[in-house]
């Protein structure tokens, strides 16, 4: 690990305010009056009768200006570092007041790789370190060249995740090089396989995808209403600002969107405005959920979503919790396979994510009062003794899975009219994410024998879905 601290790209200072700039060059374009356009104009043209000193005094001082930016700019990257030691990676920056953030290994959540528009114009990328804490507990490092962004993630990647003792380690290293040398040296010793589980998703399919979404559909409903009413446009407005960021999410989150799974780290790329490359520890995973919106069902389409330990429902600097955020449903059990609790086999029997196969624990016909809709396709499954599986929508499949150990606690509720039909809910309590399952109106009886079974953390082979 290196003890000097490494520098960022000279750009950075530039770039970490090129939207300022970009302002100050448009109101001074703005409020330049029309006789210096003239005059700048007849300067260039060669016409007669143009005061030459005073425009090349306004040319002095903008560039002096920008020299002066320029040489401001270049202390505050002499002063911004980074370096990596055996214990954490270390930022630091400023020149009066300098400040020193840190990240322990151990405490890393993910490390992505994120190429703004700007960052793309000039070649560059920042790297993410997102820790388990709270509000600001993201340390960037930003910018430098894509191949040395790519090198510092993957050093990242590697600290974090390095669990093999130094002399495995080492006898690793020795079993491959010999193994190389007796293939004749074509096989890469230290390179990574890599295997790809979501190929590339087609441009089409997004934009199909994101026109089928509810927000689209409502935001082209309100338009009509402008059109062939006569409400105004000032009505919808506010709700057109609403939506439009909603279906812009769908697109940039899904864009060009790939996952690749190396050693233990899922590595998903996406992006149309801003480019991440982001990883998503396997372990890290608590629970997966698969999601088939209304008007997907005829395309067969599934979207995949998981929590992640420390992600929160997005990540806070704009990360998606999406592995699959549209594609088949064989890629979706794919991906479940993966990141889940069960085996192809248990997926096979008992995980079908549009209908209940063996559901354990279900509605009473009393339940239909309160749930007429749902009551037949929502459920607990239990499979064997380590996995849960909750089912539940009619017109919007929903199925989630988890390992009972990923269950922070258990709420058995019962509201005014589920105490008088004798029904109760039982609610998950799991770390914040887009995974929350709950026994929806259950009977009493199922209800807290449901609650005694979870309880446990480990649930018993006995009460696990029959086999078929």
């Amino acid at each position: 690990m290196s003890r000097e601290y490494r520098r960022v790209h000279r750009l950075t200072p530039l770039l970490r305010f090129w939207t300022l700039i970009l302002a100050v060059i448009a109101a001074v374009a703005v409020n330049i009056n029309t006789s210096t356009y003239a005059t700048i104009w007849g300067l260039v043209s060669g016409e007669g009768g143009v005061a030459v000193i005073p425009v090349l005094l306004s040319l002095g001082v903008f560039v002096l200006a920008c020299v002066l930016i320029w040489l401001v700019s270049q202390i505050w990257w002499k002063a911004m570092g980074f370096r990596l030691t055996e214990e954490e990676v270390e930022l630091k920056h400023g020149v009066f007041n300098t400040q020193l953030r840190t990240a322990r290994y151990d405490r890393i959540q993910a490390v992505d790789l994120v190429e703004s528009v700007i960052a793309r114009i000039f070649r560059v990328a920042a790297v993410r370190v997102e820790t388990a804490g709270g509000t600001g507990s993201v340390i960037e490092i930003a910018y430098l060249g894509r191949s040395e962004a790519e090198q510092l993630r993957r050093e990242l990647i590697d600290a974090t995740h390095r669990r093999i003792p130094p002399a495995a380690a080492a006898a690793e290293g020795e079993a491959a090089a010999e193994a190389a040398a007796v293939a004749g040296g074509t096989a890469a010793v230290g390179v990574e396989k890599q295997q790809v589980v979501v190929p590339e998703i087609p441009i089409a399919r997004t934009l199909a995808s994101a026109a089928l979404s509810l927000s689209t559909v409502v935001l082209v409903i309100f338009i009509l209403i402008v059109l062939l009413t006569p409400l105004g446009v000032a009505f919808v407005i506010p709700l057109i600002v609403g939506f439009i960021p909603a279906v812009w999410n769908l697109v940039d989150k899904s864009w060009k969107f790939s996952a690749v799974l190396q050693q233990d780290v899922l590595n998903v790329s996406y992006g149309l405005a801003d480019r991440r490359r982001q990883s998503i520890p396997l372990d890290r995973i608590h629970g997966v959920t698969l999601i088939q919106p209304l008007l997907w069902r005829r395309l067969g389409w599934w979207r995949v979503s998981v929590t992640v330990a420390g992600y929160g429902v997005e990540t806070k600097q704009g990360g998606t919790t999406k592995i699959l955020p549209v594609g088949s449903r064989e890629l979706a059990l794919s991906l479940l396979e993966l990141v889940g609790p069960l085996t192809g086999g248990e997926i096979e029997r008992s995980a079908d994510p549009a209908r209940m196969n063996h559901p354990g624990f279900t509605s009473p016909p009393a339940a239909r009062w309160v749930s007429p809709i749902d009551r037949t396709r929502q459920g607990v499954t239990l499979v064997g003794t380590h996995a849960v599986i909750v089912h539940s929508g009619r017109f919007h499949p929903r199925m989630s899975v988890i390992h009972p150990s990923h269950i922070q606690e258990l709420t058995l509720r019962q509201g005014p009219v589920q105490r008088k039909l004798g029904l109760c809910t039982v609610k998950f309590d799991l770390v914040p994410g887009p995974v929350s399952m709950s026994g929806e109106d259950l009977s009493s009886a199922d209800g807290r024998e449901l609650l005694t079974v979870l309880r446990r953390r480990h649930l018993p082979a006995l009460v696990s879905a029959p086999e078929t």
